[in-house]
């Protein structure tokens, strides 16, 4: 007599087997989707500096990036800052506004915590005059887990680095 399916035995081993499979499998999955996350929100600004860089060098005027209600995690929006405050004001005109994943947490330091601006030859300054520097810190989920900084330079140029970010940037 033939046998047509699987054995009680069988099908247990086979439960075992896949349990022990998802469960060395779920926790690195998650760290993926984490990592894709912070990857994405850092493309976000990245792509949303590189635009207010370009705007800046082609109307030929100062353009500023600032973040919503003070907060980059709120989002950011791209204008032309005509009277050179640093705030987005009455009749100044918006180039773009982005909203971020909201699960994804960033930190500024403070010489980019408030605006990001571009001078009409593309470099980052400062409302004095002088240049302006300054990281994000992408934040992980997992404490310990590599996370993301977007460094930018003097020349309004930006550059990605892997790395453990400090508790204290991230709550």
């Amino acid at each position: 007599m033939r046998s047509r399916g699987f054995t009680l035995l069988e099908l247990l081993i086979a439960l075992a087997v896949l349990a022990l499979i998802m469960s060395i499998a779920i926790p690195g999955f998650g760290s993926m989707i984490d990592q894709q996350r912070m990857s994405t929100g850092l493309n976000n600004l990245g792509l949303s500096l590189s635009m207010t860089r370009q705007e800046a060098v082609r109307m030929n005027r100062t353009t500023t990036l600032a973040p919503i209600s003070g907060d980059w995690n709120q989002g950011w929006i791209i204008f032309v800052d005509k009277n050179n405050d640093g705030a987005v004001d009455a009749g100044e005109p918006v180039l773009r506004e982005a909203l971020p994943d909201a699960r994804v947490r960033m930190h500024a330091n403070k010489p980019v915590a408030h605006y990001v601006r571009f001078n009409a030859h593309g470099q980052t300054v400062l409302l004095n005059g002088g240049f302006q520097a300054g990281t994000f810190r992408f934040c992980p989920s997992k404490t310990g887990a590599e996370g993301r900084k977007l460094v930018i330079n003097q020349v309004g140029r930006w550059r990605v680095e892997r790395t453990v970010i400090d508790r204290k940037y991230c709550p």
